[in-house]
């Protein structure tokens, strides 16, 4: 089973990504909770909007670019959107802005169950060949049996 695993691979690189934004989105906001951008005065944008453009984008060069280079850098660009739009899943579960809400570790928890599930997906769903062979494998060992029994 593992060894197909190939970690140069996109999904590898989306996991990768996606993991290192939530830690570093997490990390930053613990350690300067009042650091954030204001483009108007007293408009506050979250960043799982800039994941959305990020997601965005990433989806529009994905369907331009398909080359593997390219595809390994969308799959990294892919991964920080994800990471961005999902590490504040939280607030869109409990909608109105409470402090707090963000930390709130039940819409993350979602999230990661959920895109665990959906990457086991391939490897349960897999079909497993059968102990007991078809009947066009069965047909083809007696006419082998034939063959050799004729020889002898």
């Amino acid at each position: 089973m593992f060894q197909r695993l190939d970690f140069k691979a996109p999904a590898a690189r989306i996991g990768a990504a996606f993991i290192l934004t939530i830690a570093a989105a997490r990390i930053f906001s613990m350690f300067l909770p009042r650091v954030h951008w204001e483009p108007v005065p007293g408009m506050h944008i979250h960043h799982y909007v800039y994941g959305i453009f990020i997601l965005t984008a990433a989806g529009y060069l994905a369907l331009i670019f398909k080359g593997d280079r390219a595809t390994m850098w969308i799959a990294l660009l892919y991964g920080l959107g994800v990471g961005l739009t999902f590490d504040e899943f939280g607030m869109w579960v409990n909608p109105p802005f409470v402090r707090g809400v963000r930390w709130n570790t039940n819409g993350l928890t979602i999230v990661i169950l959920a895109l665990a599930a959906a990457g086991l997906l391939p490897i349960l769903g897999r079909r497993r060949p059968s102990p007991e062979p078809s009947r066009l494998n069965r047909y083809q060992i007696l006419l082998e049996k034939e063959h050799e029994q004729e020889s002898l």
